[in-house]
């Protein structure tokens, strides 16, 4: 990646912190503060001036930013000047990337779904439709949003039917998935499709609080692993864990998240909401 967009990441997250001083998003002198760096050099890094970008002023930047394992695995990356085009195989097709992942979709006899680094709904499986209990109509509703059928839009949304089936399991589902969310974008900040989006989340309140809570004495997110055990409002106790296979292209990260069941409840719940075809439902396009 390119110091100059490496430099305009670093003021996308500058511009996410908040002084509570002031009440105003930090300065490029308040980060400078931060870090024990000068504005000079914070400048010159969000200008992509700084040549050289040191283990411990990225140590510093990282710790500044409160950023998790995770987000710091992906700043470090950036920073390394390495687009995606030279990380992937550049005889390694998107097209072939996209059809492996949705015939893994598709086979999958657990409740499954496709998204991209935005979070946006690729596709889903049949059983995952079914335990979620979400008809063909209001899916259609969700592709005919703004944010599209997006994973955040559906759990923050306040009429969005994932809060209602989800029970008493949608607090901690929807913290740790905004946690995660916030590592899978962190390389797209900067960018009008990032802002635009986040606007549009911005607009449903609870996003807006997890968003801001999520940054606030952060829990060290280290595995896309999520495991969760609630009381699903139509299937009763349920017990599983989200297993995360990531594709890499150069056209863009693909997230293919199965639920795994933890107890004999849930084995037999999704044993039956597998039965007949999986075949994956698409609702949306890629790249």
């Amino acid at each position: 990646m390119e110091h100059e967009t490496f430099g305009k990441i670093v003021a996308a997250l500058r511009r996410e912190q908040i002084d509570f001083a002031t009440g105003r998003r930090w300065s490029q002198q308040k980060l400078a503060e931060e870090t024990g760096l000068t504005k000079r050099i914070v400048s010159k890094i969000e200008r992509g001036r700084q040549a050289r970008l040191e283990g411990e002023v990225l140590q510093n930047l990282a710790r500044a930013f409160e950023l998790t394992s995770l987000e710091r695995r992906e700043f470090f990356g950036l920073a390394s000047q390495s687009a995606d085009e030279a990380v992937v195989r550049a005889d390694l097709d998107h097209r072939e990337v996209f059809e492996k992942a949705w015939a893994s979709l598709s086979a999958i006899g657990l409740p499954a779904f496709l998204m991209d680094t935005f979070g946006n709904i690729l596709g889903i499986n049949r059983a995952m439709i079914a335990f979620h209990g979400c008809s063909m109509a209001q899916l259609s509703e969700a592709k005919a949003t703004a944010e599209g059928v997006n994973l955040m839009g559906m759990l923050f949304a306040p009429d969005a039917t994932l809060r209602r089936v989800l029970g008493n399991g949608w607090h901690s589902n929807a913290m740790t998935v905004m946690r995660q969310w916030r590592a899978m974008t962190l390389r797209y900040r900067h960018t009008e499709r990032f802002r635009q989006l986040f606007a549009l989340l911005s607009a449903f309140p609870d996003f807006s609080i997890f968003w801001s809570a999520s940054r606030e004495r952060p829990q060290d997110v280290t595995s896309r692993l999520r495991s969760h055990i609630y009381t699903h409002s139509v299937h009763g106790p349920v017990g599983y864990t989200v297993f995360t296979d990531v594709s890499l292209s150069d056209r863009g990260d693909l997230y293919l998240s199965a639920y795994v069941p933890q107890d004999r409840n849930t084995i037999e719940l999704f044993q039956r909401l597998s039965v007949g075809s999986q075949q994956a439902l698409p609702l949306a396009n890629w790249p």
